[in-house]
């Protein structure tokens, strides 16, 4: 497992978060929805750890904590699993709308789609059970990602890769016969197009890339859908690490 060396600005705070993870990974032991629940919290405050990294002028920092608050009043309240995973599933969202945001600020284009997304997945949650609203909400996150990464693929370089995941999304959606299915392929698809994300970047974190991504093709071999959910919030986790603390470091 890759400890990140958090020597920038936020360095303390972003090794206290890794010390959290690892911590509360390991004092669920035994308890695979407890981890999933510890990682999937994780990856939302890493996440939004993200968004403030790179609002230097701090035009998002009301929003960015209002979301925040509005996440850890939910864990706050939040007593069945299936509450904690819609908590975590709607603060990943709402924490990829804002970077969705803040990376494509200035096009119009983005800016339709984005509040497109943010229709349909209102719509979408207005009569639905648990899963199914969680389900939604990481199928909302996707094309948001998708967007983010395609903004920085300004060469191309990924074009094919990104498309690739696009068609697994697709594929994935249209076999899903479950809302744990759907779920479980928008949180995956979500894990890969972040790859993407994190090495157009920079592509010198290549190496810590792929050895989250080995660990992502080990640990999916079994066909337990907590433990698959598990396996995907924490490589959310620990690739949302790895890129704020490499930005970290260059800021």
């Amino acid at each position: 497992m890759i400890y990140p060396p958090g020597q920038g600005k936020s360095g303390p705070f972003l090794m206290q978060l890794w010390r959290d993870y690892l911590e509360q990974y390991a004092d669920k032991e035994g308890d695979a929805e407890g981890q999933t629940v510890a990682a999937a919290y994780q990856s939302v405050e890493v996440l939004m750890a993200l968004s403030k990294t790179i609002d230097r002028d701090e035009r998002y920092n009301s929003l960015i904590d209002q979301r925040l608050s509005i996440f850890r009043e939910g864990a706050a309240r939040a007593t069945e699993f299936r509450d904690h995973l819609i908590n975590a599933s709607f603060s990943i969202y709402n924490s990829l709308n804002t970077l969705s945001h803040q990376l494509t600020e200035g096009n119009p284009e983005a800016s339709a789609l984005i509040g497109k997304v943010d229709d349909q997945v209102h719509l979408s949650t207005e009569s639905a059970g648990p899963v199914e609203r969680s389900a939604a909400a990481l199928r909302a996150c996707f094309p948001l990602l998708g967007l983010i990464t395609i903004a920085l693929d300004q060469d191309q370089i990924m074009t094919p890769a990104i498309r690739q995941i696009e068609q697994r999304f697709a594929a994935g959606a249209k076999a899903a016969t479950s809302d744990w299915e759907h779920l479980i392929n928008a949180l995956y698809r979500i894990v890969e197009m972040f790859q993407a994300f994190a090495l157009l970047t920079d592509s010198d974190l290549k190496d810590q890339v792929n050895q989250i991504a080995t660990s992502f093709k080990e640990e999916d071999r079994t066909k337990e859908v907590v433990l698959k959910l598990r396996n995907g919030f924490c490589r959310l986790f620990e690739l949302g690490h790895v890129l704020v603390t490499h930005i970290d470091d260059m800021l």
